[in-house]
């Protein structure tokens, strides 16, 4: 997380910094981002850069919550919209987020995050997405859920449900850039459609009874 010193900076030398990141993340990924080229977008001293953020990689992680932030759809507002359907929200949301993902105008930083995703990194944005999402000790959220259509019952529970939603979200995304690099085409309209497939087989399992 930024400290407190970033946050005390004017809102417009923020988004400087941010709009530094931005570019930088979405030439190259995490591991070859340049903190020279940053501070250079962002014409701030080298040594302010770390009175404000510990290193790269605390700048993008907090650059990524900002995006998830900054999203107009939220899964909070897909689950009140579906009356508490949790399977039902995260369909919805999916749709709404995918298209946001691969032809929004942060489609390039997305690329370069999920081609490069591991599973340290995979842990800590599924876990930024649940908590900026609706989940992670949101009572709006858990208030929100209808637990008469679960089999579960407590937050820990439903943080099991959700991690498994949201790993199979970001499985789903993942793979449209992993098959576009093999040369695949692969739609949108395609890519919704398999996670719709895989919450059915959450929801409703595979196995014949």
């Amino acid at each position: 997380m930024p400290t407190s010193t970033f946050f005390n900076l004017s809102q417009a030398k923020q988004q400087r910094l941010l709009a530094a990141a931005q570019q930088e993340f979405s030439r190259v990924p995490l591991a070859e981002a340049s903190i020279s080229k940053i501070v250079a977008a962002a014409d701030i001293p080298r040594g302010s850069f770390y009175q404000y953020f510990t290193d790269k990689a605390d700048l993008y992680y907090y650059y990524s919550e900002y995006l998830h932030k900054q999203d107009r759809h939220s899964l909070l507002s897909s689950l009140q919209a579906a009356d508490g359907d949790l399977f039902a929200a995260f369909r919805d949301y999916f749709s709404q987020l995918a298209d946001e993902i691969i032809n929004g105008p942060n489609a390039a930083f997305y690329r370069n995050m999920f081609l490069n995703m591991t599973y340290k990194n995979g842990r800590r944005v599924t876990s930024a997405t649940q908590k900026n999402h609706g989940h992670h000790g949101h009572k709006d959220f858990y208030a929100a859920v209808d637990f008469s259509r679960l089999k579960i019952s407590t937050h820990h529970e439903l943080g099991m449900l959700m991690h498994i939603l949201m790993s199979a979200l970001f499985q789903s995304l993942g793979s449209y850039y992993i098959r576009q690099q093999q040369g695949e085409q692969v739609t949108v309209a395609q890519l919704n459609q398999e996670f719709q497939q895989a919450v059915d087989w959450i929801e409703h399992g595979v196995a014949i009874n």
